[in-house]
């Protein structure tokens, strides 16, 4: 009488593991949406807990690309032969010079932006007794304006307006020290992050391999060499406009600062700050830069509104037609209209910094598409 034996069945093992994926799959696609807060929170609290590990992998992130330029500097035909010593180097460098960039900010720069803020808070009530005086002229001299509606508004934005200035003069050195707690609080949180940041990029080969190892261990080859393929163009879309904009838009608000210097306009390090951080959102950036500059300038003298606007004008133009063209390129490769959807959708629902991003996010949108239409018609062999 024969025994029954187990015999292993590759294709009923794969089946239950594809069904195990499924049924995980399911599981969580079911708790995601129907207790969505306590999803949110859950996520919430992982990143809360693990925002060192979070904020250091975005500190590699953007420190890479510096790395590799100096990395193929130092190991160019002339270079150093030991790539240890040039790894080392190379990342040393980087941070030295990130470094050094946030030490003139917090050293130089600050300092300015505070003294404007004071500047212009205790400017407020002039500037708008002057703004007021002219309306009531302006409403006087013009029967389409009944100065009568224009008086009662002025009359009651005015506790208002007195309010706003007392309210930013005096909330000024509580928010400073509220700030200096909250750095002091985040020191560890930053310096763990460093630490963090700077393993990575030292191991980035190996954690690299070690991605490629599994990539191949569970997918066909050819599968496992275009999901490679693919994350290294989505890395470099992603990462090229990123470097490009804010190398521009740096650039730009240098070059702000060094043209009001010798215009010998006010406020030239807040203005400067504002033109070169707007102008990191695409098409409404410059605008959104220049006019807090050409209403703060234009109420201390109208004749600093207007050059201000002229200039902020010609370094737009400049921007458009020679830095921006060189220094980006297609590098996203989208549409006006797409960039202007990435913008809307991003803003909605992260602000400013989702009006930044929504736009490289785009475009591997986009890359990603494409791929999966070509793939769709070379199945069908249809040449469009």
């Amino acid at each position: 009488m024969k025994k029954n034996k187990f015999e292993s069945n590759e294709q009923y093992y794969t089946i239950f593991i594809y069904a195990i994926l499924v049924i995980l799959i399911g599981c969580i696609i079911f708790r995601v949406v129907f207790h969505w807060n306590s999803t949110i929170g859950i996520i919430k609290k992982f990143f809360s807990n693990m925002s060192s590990f979070v904020i250091g992998i975005l500190i590699a992130f953007m420190v890479n690309p510096l790395v590799n330029r100096l990395y193929k500097l130092m190991t160019g035909s002339r270079g150093l032969k030991n790539i240890r010593l040039a790894k080392f180097l190379s990342i040393f460098l980087a941070y030295l010079v990130v470094l050094i960039f946030i030490g003139l900010c917090l050293v130089y720069i600050i300092p300015q932006l505070i003294s404007s803020i004071s500047d212009i808070s205790g400017r407020i009530p002039g500037m708008y007794y002057m703004f007021s005086a002219w309306l009531r002229k302006t409403a006087y001299n013009n029967r389409f304006l009944n100065d009568t509606l224009v008086n009662q508004y002025i009359n009651k934005l005015t506790p208002k307006i007195f309010d706003f200035s007392t309210i930013l003069a005096s909330k000024l050195i509580p928010f400073l020290y509220s700030a200096s707690i909250a750095v002091i609080s985040w020191f560890l949180t930053i310096l763990i992050a460093l630490v963090v940041s700077i393993y990575l990029l030292t191991d980035k080969r190996i954690i690299f391999h070690g991605i490629k190892r599994i990539l191949y261990a569970f997918l066909p080859d050819d599968t496992a060499g275009s999901v490679i393929e693919i994350a290294k163009n989505c890395n470099r879309i992603f990462t090229g406009y990123i470097v490009a904009k804010s190398i521009d838009s740096l650039i730009i608000g240098v070059l702000c600062f060094f043209i009001m210097s010798i215009l010998q306009l006010p406020y030239t390090v807040l203005i400067s700050v504002i033109v070169g951080i707007t102008n990191m959102i695409p098409y409404f950036g410059p605008y959104i830069g220049a006019v807090p500059g050409i209403l703060v300038l234009g109420v201390l003298k109208v004749k600093y509104g207007i050059i201000f606007g002229i200039m902020i004008f010609i370094l737009q133009q400049f921007d458009g037609l020679v830095l921006g063209p060189r220094l980006l390129g297609d590098s996203t490769g989208l549409r006006p209209i797409l960039i202007l959807f990435a913008i809307t959708l991003g803003g909605s629902y992260a602000g400013v910094l989702g009006m930044f991003l929504g736009v490289p996010v785009m475009a591997v949108i986009q890359y990603l598409f494409d791929l999966l239409i070509r793939k769709k018609l070379r199945q069908k062999q249809i040449k469009v």
